[in-house]
């Protein structure tokens, strides 16, 4: 494993010491104050409260597995707080014994790999291995709680061709060397989350992928790493006014320059955060033969939208917008939604500023118009 020192997540061994380190550090209790009682945190020292508790929490946890069961029980309390209804499906036809590469679509920083980790856990299975971009990467204690939870970080702020190429193929060999170890991994279909609402396997996740193997044919690559496709979709998205903001502002302004800590933040707004009904849904283990990394992106991308769920939020976005391609989508759809729900989705489109509306109605009409380009239905 000392090839992956700087990537991989932490070992069981490493777990007591970077815990007591952490549940001192200053910069997590004073984020975790200012996050959960901004008031009182100006006028207490809150921070050594929030310290104190978490000594407690942390006491006789020695190992990842006794971290997650920490987790696993505040997951319980987002899925309970933050859902209306949690379902995941098809995890039933997962082998114990077997390491799986579950690839999906990305909307949240940290509820998409939490939630199935989640799913896994109440399916009785083992938790996956975690791939994160390493620019998420902006505090120190942001960085060994992701290692804690099974986190390794794939490097996208190398530097030159041949640095690319080498962290690019120290990601495809350790994801290699997880699954032949017994790991399975999860990992997003693209890079950063899908904002727009379109959710596309880019074929250079693929070729990284199958990089460690790249001699050998593509197919038999495919079906060593046990590909299977995620689907992944929340009613309601905490982060949509950020997204619509971000995408409004790149569009009408030429760009948006991220202020620090904007990713962490997501981060609390997307697992706290009200989701309505969320739905995973597990798609077919890819096997069929495959010449090019295209091909196995496309079978991806059909078994994620074919498996997405739509909800009223996006048949009702479709209708407030009138460009053609969108007014030929709700004719052909039989949309049907009751006064109380439009009063209520007009009320939360209006959260969002007027100059960045039209954004947020796409992110969520978007998904309905990806499925018709995809599936043709």
């Amino acid at each position: 494993m000392s090839d992956f020192e700087d990537i991989r997540p932490y070992h069981d061994d490493e777990v007591s010491d970077v815990l007591n380190q952490l549940v001192r550090d200053p910069e997590l209790t004073g984020f975790l104050a200012t996050w959960l009682a901004p008031r009182l945190s100006k006028l207490f020292p809150v921070g050594s409260l929030i310290s104190f508790f978490l000594q407690r929490k942390i006491r006789g946890v020695s190992d990842i597995r006794g971290f997650q069961n920490v987790i696993a029980n505040y997951a319980r309390k987002l899925v309970r707080d933050g859902t209306t209804k949690f379902v995941y499906e098809g995890f039933e036809k997962l082998k114990p014994n077997e390491a799986y590469l579950f690839v999906s679509n990305h909307r949240d920083i940290a509820g998409d790999s939490m939630l199935l980790d989640y799913a896994l856990y109440l399916s009785g299975l083992e938790t996956v291995r975690i791939a994160i971009g390493d620019n998420l990467v902006q505090r120190e204690f942001a960085t060994s709680l992701m290692r804690l939870n099974k986190g390794f970080f794939i490097k996208r702020s190398a530097g030159g061709p041949r640095k690319v190429y080498a962290a690019l193929m120290q990601s495809s060999q350790f994801i290699r060397h997880s699954l032949d170890d017994g790991h399975s991994i999860w990992i997003a279909q693209s890079e950063g989350r899908s904002k727009d609402g379109f959710d596309v396997t880019d074929p250079a996740v693929v070729k990284m992928l199958v990089l460690s193997d790249r001699k050998k044919p593509l197919t038999e690559t495919v079906h060593k790493l046990r590909i299977v496709p995620l689907s992944i979709s929340y009613e309601f998205d905490p982060c949509d006014v950020l997204k619509a903001t971000e995408l409004g502002k790149i569009d009408l302004e030429g760009g948006y320059e991220k202020p620090p800590g904007e990713d962490l933040m997501s981060l609390v707004r997307g697992l706290g955060g009200q989701k309505g009904r969320v739905i995973f849904r597990l798609g077919k283990e890819l096997k069929s033969e495959y010449e090019t990394p295209e091909q196995v992106a496309a079978e991806i991308d059909r078994e994620i939208i074919s498996n997405l769920e739509l909800f009223p939020v996006n048949y009702w976005a479709v209708s407030k917008l009138n460009e053609p391609e969108y007014r030929e989508l709700l004719a052909d759809s039989n949309f049907e939604i009751s006064k109380k729900e439009a009063l209520a989705l007009t009320n939360r489109l209006k959260q969002c500023p007027p100059a960045y509306r039209r954004y947020w109605l796409k992110a969520y009409a978007n998904p309905v118009l990806n499925r018709k380009r995809v599936l043709n239905q």
